[in-house]
C-alpha cells in the first residue's frame, strides 16, 4: 500500500500527477508516421495511445482500489477509538469547548473593524490565487517558446519549471 498522502487542489478536487511523454515523428517512405515513447519505448501513435490510455486507465483503477482500501483502514481506525469510553466522553468534552470558543469568535467576528480585515483577508487570498494562475500560465507560455526548465528571478534565485496534470469528472452542464 502506498502511504503518500492525497494532494487536493483549491475545489477539493485530487490532484493526479503524470509524467510528460516525448513525442517523435519518423519519416517512411509513404507518409510521416508518429511514434510516441512510453515507458522508455517506440511505438506507432495510434497503438501508442492506446497502450497509454491502458495506463491510464490503469492507474484510474489502482487509486480507486487504493481510495476505497484507505476508506476502509481509516473507519477500522475510527472505530477503534469511538469504541472506547474514555476517549469518547473526552471527546464531548472537547465539543463543548470548541462551541464556546466558535460563539466567541463569531462575537468578535461582528466588530466593524475585524469585519474590514477579515474582508482584507478574503481579497488577497483571491488576488494571490489570481496571480498565481496567471504565473502558472505564463511559466508554460515560456516554458513552450524556449525550451527552458527554469528560470533566474530578481534577485538572482534560480527556480525549476514544473508542470503537473490533474483529472476532475466532467460536470454534465
Amino acid at each position: 500500500m502506498n502511504d503518500e498522502e492525497v494532494k487536493l487542489d483549491e475545489n477539493g478536487d485530487e490532484i493526479v500527477e503524470a509524467e510528460e511523454i516525448d513525442g517523435d515523428v519518423s519519416d517512411t517512405t509513404e507518409a510521416p508516421k508518429k511514434t510516441m515513447k512510453i515507458n522508455g519505448g517506440s511505438v506507432d501513435n495510434s497503438a501508442g495511445l492506446l497502450n497509454l490510455e491502458e495506463l491510464i486507465n490503469n492507474h484510474i483503477e489502482s487509486i480507486e482500489k487504493l481510495k476505497e482500501e484507505l476508506k476502509q483502514a481509516r473507519e477500522m481506525f475510527d472505530d477503534s477509538f469511538n469504541n472506547d469510553p474514555t476517549y469518547k466522553e473526552n471527546l464531548d468534552k472537547v465539543k463543548e469547548v470548541v462551541k464556546a470558543k466558535n460563539s466567541v469568535r463569531q462575537n468578535i467576528a461582528k466588530q466593524p473593524s475585524v469585519a474590514s480585515i477579515e474582508q482584507k483577508v478574503k481579497d488577497l487570498r483571491f488576488d494571490i490565487s489570481e496571480s498565481n494562475k496567471t504565473l502558472s500560465d505564463l511559466l508554460q507560455d515560456y516554458k513552450e517558446q524556449t525550451g527552458a526548465t527554469e528560470i533566474e528571478t530578481r534577485n538572482g534565485v534560480l527556480l525549476e519549471i514544473v508542470s503537473t496534470a490533474k483529472l476532475v469528472k466532467r460536470s454534465s452542464k
